[in-house]
């Protein structure tokens, strides 16, 4: 699921967040909420699947969608 990381997002330190490993997701799925941690820990794995599958088809949607905006331009 995860996309390839580029050059800049190299040079601008990105691999420093694979220490947190899964708590990456847990963070992002929160809000970046501390408070809400556990409430995203605590879900069904396939809610959590499913809602991450959300966020990717959106983010390729939303890609997609600009890409032909700025093309008809």
């Amino acid at each position: 699921m995860a996309s390839p990381v580029s050059a800049l997002e190299q040079r601008a330190g990105i691999r420093e967040f694979e220490t947190f490993r899964y708590i990456n997701t847990v963070n992002a799925l929160a809000g970046g909420d501390v408070t809400k941690w556990n409430l995203i820990l605590n879900l069904p794995y396939n809610r959590v699947l499913t809602k991450l599958l959300l966020n990717k088809t959106e983010a390729a949607f939303q890609k997609r969608y600009t890409e032909l905006l700025h093309a008809q331009k």
